[in-house]
């Protein structure tokens, strides 16, 4: 059975029945996570509690938030780090970054000179000039030869994927750090991989949702063109009386680049400095979406949306928690959604109030122009995001530190940190990894997702596995050949394009990112301005040609110059 059956089970709900409760892994292991792999080419994981490792220790700085470890205020409390610490015999120290302040501290602690033996965090970004200039400054250290002789597990992945290693590399050929990439079994097997095998992965998480049940009163099919949304969303308000026909916070429909791709461009996300505004064209060079041609036309199709009552007047300044009131009240048609557990979640919301409700949401692919359109960009992560985990100059024993970090590129290792202990959190059933009962009915009142989310570790410096995402996303409250529309919308939205919006781990130079910043920083807040001011109709678009005239005397080309230079040395890149 290979990977796309698999999913198309789980998709129509069948799985659900036979998820094994706790006891004999199917592999008849003795739930120790160490499934051979398959293809015969798996990695050893470093030997439990070697002498050489056995009583010493390392400290280690993350957010438990960016880490996504749940219910828990330390990863002391987390099952899958217990285990890794017995089984390398390394005593992890950890250091938490107060809830919603890891920014200010990491720059704190950068500053300083006493720092942790490791840090985890967006070093690609976050540190002014990027990891070269980190390294230059006497704050990490370049692994490159440190993960040649004791990390045999990562070294072994990025032979096998040699983009990741440019990923990972430096303009000047630093390897800088244990990184995160998002990784997925390849649909040619059929089996689930471990992670020298999987495919790096451009992971989609956010994108339109429709009332289908709407629809079908209506008798309309899933609109595809902007036309057709257009109809569509007229029919919600006045057929249906929706008080907003559709209805987003800002960040998601930026982030979802939801109608813009049909106009052929990339959008600032809101909150997160615009560095989605750049995206890669056909031909290698680069645009920036708020000033394309492109760009007018998709502002005058949102500004008629809103100037309709079509669009919610709050798109602006509402949270998530407002847009799903809305939602569950009946007011929404239409919507744009971050990861679509909360299809589920928000159906059962729905039915507990009222048990006959016909309320059915579904996800559906970005709207086109015109029906033959082929869509180029997408929302999606690249499977490297600049997140990785650095061995600061304060760390005296950089091998123990190197150790762990690779511990977690190994088979036993990363099937911990992806999903907690065998036997507990899951079970290998038909050769995928899937919950035990314990985690899809516990007794804690929790979602199978949040129960799971107990035992492991969402992001880190490992291969993070999409198999995980898709199991932890599934409904488990479906009936036997129900359509699980939480899995059919990231299917969906995985084929919205070709293209991820924004730049791979580009890095600017420190000689560069001051002019940089200040040019930039004013684009992105002038830009991010006049979005709200046009779609309102505050300001008219026969004002967009100087418009980007503004943007072009604050130094637009300038910065475009310079993303440009970052891309081209990036696909120079060899590792030193």
């Amino acid at each position: 059975m290979q990977k796309k059956r698999f999913i198309s089970m789980l998709l129509a709900g069948v799985l659900t029945i036979s998820l094994a409760a706790c006891g004999n892994s199917s592999n008849g292991g003795e739930g120790n996570g160490n499934t051979p792999n398959t293809s015969g080419k798996a990695v050893e994981a470093e030997p439990k509690g070697t002498e050489d490792s056995a009583g010493k220790s390392v400290t280690y700085w993350i957010d438990p938030e960016m880490g996504g470890i749940t219910n828990a205020s330390t990863f002391d409390d987390a099952p899958c780090w217990q285990a890794i610490q017995e089984n390398t015999g390394i005593d992890v120290v950890w250091e938490h970054p107060a809830s919603g302040q890891s920014q200010e501290q990491f720059n704190l602690i950068v500053a300083s000179s006493e720092l942790p033996d490791i840090m985890y965090y967006s070093w690609g970004t976050a540190y002014p000039g990027g990891p070269d200039a980190a390294i230059a400054d006497g704050k990490i250290y370049a692994l490159n030869d440190y993960i040649k002789e004791y990390a045999p597990n990562l070294t072994a992945y990025l032979e096998r994927h040699p983009d990741m290693e440019k990923a990972i590399t430096t303009d000047e050929g630093n390897i800088y750090c244990f990184p995160g990439i998002y990784t997925s079994t390849s649909d040619s097997s059929d089996v689930w991989q471990t992670a020298i095998d999987r495919e790096p992965f451009y992971e989609p998480f956010i994108g339109l949702v429709i009332r289908k049940d709407w629809l079908d009163d209506l008798g309309l099919d899933i609109p595809v063109t902007l036309d057709d949304w257009y109809n569509t969303l007229k029919a919600f308000r006045d057929e249906k009386g929706a008080k907003y026909p559709l209805s987003y916070m800002n960040m998601f429909g930026c982030m979802a680049q939801s109608f813009a791709t049909a106009f052929d461009i990339t959008l600032p996300v809101t909150a997160m400095g615009g560095a989605t505004a750049f995206g890669i064209r056909e031909d290698g060079t680069i645009q920036y979406g708020p000033a394309q041609e492109g760009y007018r036309g998709y502002l005058e199709f949102m500004n008629k949306l809103y100037s309709e009552g079509l669009l919610d007047p709050d798109f602006i300044v509402q949270d998530r928690t407002t847009l799903q009131s809305k939602v569950v009240n009946g007011e929404v048609g239409a919507w744009i959604e971050m990861m679509p557990a909360g299809l589920g979640t928000l159906r059962t919301q729905v039915l507990a109030e009222d048990p006959e409700a016909s309320f059915y949401p579904v996800g559906v692919a970005n709207p086109v122009r015109e029906e033959e359109q082929k869509l180029y960009y997408f929302q999606a992560n690249y499977p490297y995001v600049n997140s990785g985990a650095a061995i600061t100059t304060s760390c005296k024993d950089i091998e123990t530190a190197v150790k762990l970090l690779d511990y977690c590129w190994s088979e036993e290792g990363e099937r911990l940190v992806n999903w907690g202990i065998e036997g507990e959190s899951y079970e290998m059933v038909d050769g995928w990894p899937q919950f035990t009962d314990q985690i899809i009915h516990n007794d804690l009142g929790l979602s199978p997702s949040q129960a799971h989310a107990q035992y492991r570790q969402l992001n880190g410096p490992f291969p993070m596995d999409h198999w995980q995402r898709l199991v932890s996303k599934t409904d488990y409250t479906l009936e036997e050949g129900k359509v699980d529309e939480n899995i059919a919308s990231l299917d969906l939205w995985a084929k919205n394009g070709t293209q991820p919006a924004g730049l791979p781990s580009t890095t600017i130079l420190s000689s560069e990112s001051g002019d940089y910043a200040s040019k930039f920083n004013e684009i992105n807040t002038y830009a991010d301005e006049m979005y709200s001011k046009f779609i309102m109709g505050q300001e008219s678009l026969d004002n967009f040609d100087k418009y980007v005239e503004n943007l072009k005397k604050m130094g637009l080309d300038d910065v475009i110059a310079i993303q440009e230079s970052a891309l081209e040395r990036y696909n120079n890149r060899t590792a030193g």
